[in-house]
């Protein structure tokens, strides 16, 4: 009995372990504090009810990540951000300094996460990457 205690307990610090590294290779591209979200947004199981959330970009390796925080206490992970292309790097509508934005498509409720790096980001300059969420009103 003592050994399956001694086993259990001993699994957390293994598996927190192994994961750090993991964590610790994640790049923070941009962060966004108190962005309100009018609606409630849905990933898989989670529901984010209307209200204030903090939004971080994040990169590791070619996989973008999007980081949701309430209260700076991390809630989501949502990995496999889609990295969309400008036409022209010397387009006058790419932001000079990092941008979040939301759309919405009524038809199909979802809505559209898009950050932008912006042209002056030290590391990652001129990043366009999107996330789709579902969402209701």
């Amino acid at each position: 009995m003592y050994k399956s205690i001694f086993v259990s307990f001993l699994r957390i610090p293994l598996i927190m372990i192994l994961l750090c590294p993991a964590i610790a290779q994640m790049k923070l591209i941009c962060e966004f504090k108190d962005v309100n979200i009018p609606f409630n947004l849905k990933n898989e199981d989670s529901l984010f009810e209307k209200g204030k959330y903090d939004f971080e970009l994040l990169k590791m390796t070619n996989v973008f990540y999007l980081r949701i925080k309430k209260k700076g206490i991390p809630v989501c992970l949502i990995p496999h951000g889609q990295k969309l292309m400008y036409e022209n790097m010397s387009d006058p509508d790419i932001p000079q300094y990092a941008k979040f934005q939301i759309k919405r498509n009524p038809a199909l409720k979802i809505a559209y996460l898009i950050f932008e790096s912006g042209s002056h980001h030290p590391d990652y300059p001129t990043i366009k990457v999107r996330f789709k969420l579902e969402y209701e009103e």
